[in-house]
């Protein structure tokens, strides 16, 4: 299969007909080989305008679901971004292209160590995985941005103490099949609490709040 010309018409047919029009999202995902991120036996697959299968009965966003998340986030070169929910580690190559530092967190084992081996083997050493709940973990860490790539039921402010003054978070609340991404600024200058902006529908597998930490 020809990936380079499969990963073209990705970035033409499906991310900019598909609302993705910012230039650093479209030349990153241009770039990089989403297959090599994928199991072997779904390689194939890597351009698709569908979920991917992963292990521990996980799965991907679309290409231009991807798209439309990095977009929507905006990183900037020399920001500190923390990702809730590894995946395949796609997502973490793309942020690191576009920001300083990635710390990524994923509660089963087996894709954590997956997605850090593909990472180094493509030398995108400003990414860090680790094996963690994100529901029990604790940071002294601040972040520019906070990537949720899982759904919230309802969005809930556990995440707000690691984000910097002026950061924001991402994340995609609601059930099936009502859904929407939002961008959270929690430390906003708002009377009612933290600013959030809808962006767009989204649907994604929940959260996690259990796992495979062993």
């Amino acid at each position: 299969m020809n990936f380079e010309l499969a990963r073209q018409n990705m970035v033409e047919r499906q991310l900019r007909e598909g609302a993705v029009m910012d230039e650093r999202t479209l030349e990153v995902m241009a770039e990089l080989p989403r297959e090599r991120f994928l199991p072997p036996s779904h390689a194939a697959l890597a351009y698709a305008d569908i979920p991917t299968p992963l292990p521990c009965e996980q799965r991907t966003m679309t290409p231009r679901e991807e798209g439309l998340l990095l977009q929507a986030i905006d990183l900037q070169p020399h920001e500190h971004i923390l990702e809730i929910g590894t995946g395949s580690g796609f997502l973490s190559a793309c942020m690191s292209q576009l920001a300083q530092q990635i710390d990524s967190l994923e509660i089963h084992r087996e894709l954590a160590a997956q997605a850090a081996t593909t990472l180094r083997e493509l030398g995108c050493n400003n990414v860090t995985v680790r094996t963690a709940n994100a529901w029990q973990h604790h940071s002294t860490v601040l972040y520019d941005a906070i990537v949720l790539t899982g759904s919230l039921p309802n969005y809930t402010p556990r995440f707000e103490r690691w984000v910097k003054e002026g950061g924001r978070i991402f994340a995609v609340v609601g059930q099936a099949p009502v859904m929407t991404a939002q961008l959270i600024c929690p430390n906003a200058d708002t009377e009612n609490g933290p600013s959030i902006r809808r962006l767009f529908e989204l649907e994604l597998d929940p959260l996690l709040r259990t796992g495979q930490l062993h």
